[in-house]
Formats: structure tokens, C-alpha cells, sequence
């Protein structure tokens, strides 16, 4: 067991005594506490993209920051004009970039191979999300109008073979990585085992909480601890206060206009419901963001 899955099972254990002390946790509530740990852990493992990119690529700022901010703006006209289309992509680009994140370190030398594997391992990470609080999520969209559109993804049947198609297929690579002498016993030991306690923790919980948890600790604060290891490699007098630094600008900026938007959709100004807006805000700052880990993983 590494640290961060020791860490995931403290929080599961946490979580679960609070959640059994205060069971009739609402909506509003839930919202308020993912949105805080969002905030403060979730954007920051992206506040470095610009950094990391000129690390492993030669352009431009000017290109950089036209082509990443011209990402964010195409994304939202394309979520204002086809949410559905919108959607589905966000689901998929998300499934890649979690599973290459979860697999970065595994040292995997079928490079054909590995998208297949980052895909279906984030695939089924959100179908297990989503079958489980299924009835949550379909109350959730019918609740907004501008999330009822969305209702048509949450079919439970359609979502049960989904959900058994990810998983088994997810599962069927691991074993075949492990067959072909790509991964030892003791990391496919190790990936079963985080697989089965995320099964526990999304059918555990809310779906609100058991995205919140997942993304901070097994992702967010992973991929942080990637690039922090990335700097101590180039310069082994690099230190927590100088990532910090690093982190700090950009992570204040974004958590300022993201925290103005939320607001100005709360008191009613752009006729956006805050759950629909907190899910575009995070696919247009997931799009520029995964495409440079990409490159910075593969570099």
C-alpha cells in the first residue's frame, strides 16, 4: 500500500464516522465542503502547467497562453451550444487523463498499449462513480433545468453494462500487463486493491463526496507530489516552500474568478445553476491541463 492509498483509507474511515453522525448531509452542504477541498487541492496540481510545459517543449509564451486560453474559450462555446456532446467529451478526456496519472510511475514499455489501459481504467473509475449514485445524479439534473438534458446519460441499464463492460475490461489489462511481465505481483496486489476500495467508498457515499475524495487525494494530491518530485530531480535543494511559490499565483487567480463566477451564479446574474457551472469551469480547466500533463508525462 502506498501512502496515498493509506491516506484514502484514513479519509474513507473519517468520512464514514461523520457521515454516519450526520447522515442527512444536504445537497447545499455537500456542495459547500467539495467545492472548499476543490478549490484548494484541485486546482493547484494544475497552476504549474505553464512551467511544466516549458520544461519539456521550446514555444512562444505568446503561443502558449493563446493556444491554452484559446482551449477554455473554444470549450465554452462548445458547452453553450451542445451540453450533451460537451459532456460525453469532458467524461472521456477525464478517463484518460485519470488513468494515465494512476499509471505514470508503472514504468510500462507497451506504449501501444497504454492508452487502451489509461482509458478503461478511467472509464470504469467513473461508470463505478456514476452506477452507484445513479438515482442521486438523475435527481441532481432533473432538479436544474439547465442540467435536464443530461438525464438521458443516466439509464441504468445502459449504465449497468457499462459499469460491467469498464470494470471486467479494466481488470482483463491488468492481468494481461501482469502475464507479460509489465507489472509485478505486488503492484497488480496493490491496483486490485485500491480498485475494490473505491468500489467501497463510491457505494459508500454520495456522489458529490466520493468524487471530492477520489479527485483530491488519489488525484490531485498525487499529481502535485509528481511534479514536486520532477523539480527535487532537477534541483535536490528544491523544497516544499519553493513548490508552493511555484503553485501559489496561479492557483490564487483561478480560485478567484472561479470563485466570482459561482457567486455571480448564486445571486443569480448569469442564469447558470451553480452544479452546471462548477462542471463546465472544471472540463475547461481540465482540456489545457491534461493535454500538457500528457505531453509532460511522455516527454
Amino acid at each position: 500500500m502506498n501512502k496515498f492509498t493509506f491516506i484514502f483509507v484514513v479519509c474513507i474511515y473519517a468520512l464514514f464516522l461523520i457521515h454516519q453522525a450526520f447522515s442527512a448531509i444536504t445537497l447545499e452542504q455537500q456542495l459547500v465542503y467539495a467545492s472548499f477541498f476543490i478549490l484548494f487541492f484541485g486546482i493547484p496540481h494544475g497552476a504549474i502547467d505553464h512551467i511544466l510545459f516549458f520544461r519539456k517543449k521550446s514555444m512562444t509564451q505568446l503561443k502558449f497562453y493563446g493556444l491554452y486560453l484559446g482551449l477554455i474559450v473554444l470549450f465554452v462555446l462548445l458547452w453553450l451550444k451542445f451540453p450533451l456532446i460537451s459532456f460525453l467529451f469532458f467524461l472521456i478526456l477525464s478517463a484518460f487523463h485519470f488513468g494515465e496519472s494512476q499509471f505514470v510511475d508503472a514504468k510500462l514499455t507497451l506504449r501501444n498499449f497504454n492508452p487502451i489501459l489509461f482509458l478503461f481504467w478511467g472509464l470504469a473509475l467513473l461508470a463505478t462513480l456514476m452506477y452507484y449514485n445513479i438515482s442521486e445524479l438523475s435527481a441532481i439534473t432533473a432538479y436544474f433545468q439547465d442540467t435536464q438534458n443530461f438525464g438521458v446519460v443516466y439509464n441504468e441499464d445502459l449504465f449497468f453494462c457499462f459499469f460491467t463492460i469498464t470494470n471486467i475490461t479494466t481488470l482483463v489489462l491488468l492481468l494481461y500487463l501482469f502475464v507479460k511481465n509489465q507489472m509485478s505481483i505486488r503492484r497488480l496486489s496493490s491496483e486490485l486493491f485500491l480498485i475494490a476500495l473505491i468500489h467501497l467508498t463510491f457505494f459508500l457515499f454520495p456522489f458529490i463526496i466520493g468524487f471530492t475524495l477520489y479527485f483530491v487525494v488519489l488525484h490531485s494530491i498525487r499529481v502535485m507530489n509528481q511534479e514536486y518530485l520532477f523539480f527535487k530531480s532537477e534541483d535536490g535543494s528544491f523544497g516544499l516552500v519553493e513548490f508552493l511559490k511555484l503553485l501559489l499565483p496561479y492557483s490564487l487567480l483561478s480560485i478567484f474568478f472561479t470563485s466570482v463566477l459561482l457567486a455571480l451564479s448564486h445571486l443569480g446574474y448569469l442564469g447558470i445553476s451553480i452544479p452546471f457551472l462548477s462542471i463546465i469551469i472544471i472540463s475547461v480547466i481540465t482540456l489545457p491541463h491534461a493535454i500538457v500533463m500528457h505531453i509532460f508525462y511522455n516527454k
